[in-house]
């Protein structure tokens, strides 16, 4: 019978040392989904983004212009609200606010194309937050 205690710790021991690796392997197949899954989530945030911010106003319209860039703004917030990257979020609140800030004023002939300059630069900045 004493034979057989420490044989019996002997499994026991092993048993909780596969155990124990078996859930580092667990750990490590679940923080690799999870790398993908946010590599997944980046990619659809910034696909949703792009093409949020890719929007070009009528100008011929202003006040159309101005409530649709209004509208893309709302939706950029709540993709920035989504995104786990911090690079991606900023880049996007930024794009946010340049659409949001824009004015009936900066739909005339000599502010819009400041405006749209600006609007291109948030754009190439979430471009590159996008492929980081």
């Amino acid at each position: 019978m004493r034979a057989a205690r420490p044989v019996a710790t002997v499994l026991l021991t092993l048993g909780l040392f596969g155990g124990l690796a078996g859930c580092g392997a667990l750990q490590q197949a679940t923080d690799t989904a999870n790398k993908v899954g946010d590599a997944a989530n980046k990619a659809t945030l910034c696909i949703d983004a792009l093409k949020l911010a890719g929007f070009t106003p009528n100008a011929a319209d202003p006040q159309k212009a101005l409530e649709e860039s209004q509208k893309k703004a709302k939706e950029l917030e709540a993709l920035a609200a989504k995104a786990g990257d911090t690079t991606l979020k900023t880049a996007i609140d930024d794009m946010a606010k340049t659409m949001n800030s824009v004015t009936l004023k900066d739909f005339g002939p000599e502010a819009l194309a400041t405006w749209l300059k600006t609007k291109t630069d948030q754009l190439a900045k979430l471009t590159t937050a996008c492929g980081s």
